[in-house]
């Protein structure tokens, strides 16, 4: 068998469910999968804002930013490696560090991007953020058998264009059940 067979999960959106349990590093996040293999995933935090401003960002970099920044704040895309920065964008085009999730959507972690990015040269969307969340081989396996997560599709408008503060809101909308309030735990009539 294939140890590189892609998972349920790419290109699908994850929301950590309400537990019981009390709260997780995960709580009320929205995360975009971007690898999920037999080795391991890959997500990135689309919902979690940092208390520092995408220009204030690009200043610290020592990035003189020539255009307006989609982008209001920079973006928590998980607990490991929190000092690494990922840019999650539109494939329309291509940096030295691009990986090709899609035919719509890549991820770079590059300087480049952020340059181009700063002269208004970069892609059509993008999502900056610090860190990633990532999982052992078959981790999020055993984390979707227990109900941990629930499964939504991708939805392009939600990852690049929604606020990250109404994203849940938005794709519970889309479902058409409200994500928060879906709980991992059956009870009992």
């Amino acid at each position: 068998m294939d140890n590189k067979l892609t998972g349920p999960c790419k290109n699908k959106l994850l929301f950590f469910s309400p537990n019981e349990d009390g709260m997780s590093y995960f709580t009320d996040s929205l995360i975009y999968i971007g690898e999920h293999t037999k080795e391991g995933s890959l997500g990135l935090i689309i919902n979690r804002t940092l208390e520092i401003t995408t220009l204030e960002f690009f200043k610290s970099m020592g990035i003189d930013v020539e255009n307006p920044l989609s982008q209001e704040k920079i973006l928590m895309g998980g607990p490991i490696n929190p000092g690494a920065v990922f840019i999650l964008h539109s494939a329309d085009k291509a940096w030295n560090s691009t990986m090709l999730i899609n035919q719509d959507i890549s991820l770079s972690t590059s300087k480049d991007i952020l340059l181009a990015i700063a002269l208004g040269e970069g892609p059509k969307n993008y999502l900056i953020m610090l860190g990633y969340s990532g999982w052992e081989g078959m981790q999020l396996d055993k984390e979707l058998i227990d109900n941990a997560w629930i499964i939504a599709p991708m939805d392009y408008k939600i990852l690049f264009e929604v606020k990250p503060e109404n994203k849940v809101k938005k794709l519970s909308k889309t479902l058409g059940f409200d994500l928060t309030m879906v709980s991992p735990n059956p009870g009992n009539a």
